[in-house]
């Protein structure tokens, strides 16, 4: 019979360095701490450039934008699960959540809520599941 061996994954501690991405940049590397974007095998082809927004309606780069943010809020999340007292960490997320906010509220004005904490205009137009997100 052969023994097997576990593997082991080691990462450093992080540190609190105030570094961060440009917010459309950490969803494409998939994090907002460029000191753990490092290299690997499988995504050196992609390109992490920055999104074409000229091709996109107001919609499209509305939602983006929500998309970004909310995954920034993610990934400072994770990190306040390890790092409570880092207090500059903890005001970024404030600024986030209410940016976050102030993107939803928009965009239930304008289209349709994404989430059940907004209100949306069901009045001016077809409801997502009548086809307003297509």
């Amino acid at each position: 019979m052969q023994t097997e061996h576990l593997a082991m994954a080691s990462v450093p501690v992080q540190a609190w360095t105030g570094n961060c991405f440009e917010w459309e940049q950490a969803l494409r590397v998939g994090t907002i701490f460029p000191e753990l974007n490092l290299p690997f095998f499988a995504a050196e082809q992609f390109c992490c450039g920055k999104t074409d927004e000229t091709g996109m309606t107001d919609r499209e780069a509305l939602m983006n934008q929500i998309s970004c943010v909310s995954f920034a809020l993610d990934d400072l999340r994770l990190f306040l699960d390890t790092h409570p007292e880092q207090q500059e960490a903890h005001n970024l997320r404030e600024q986030l959540v209410m940016k976050r906010k102030e993107l939803l509220k928009n965009y239930a004005e304008n289209y349709y809520p994404l989430t059940r904490d907004c209100a949306g205009p069901w009045t001016k137009g077809p409801a997502p599941w009548e086809g307003a997100c297509c």
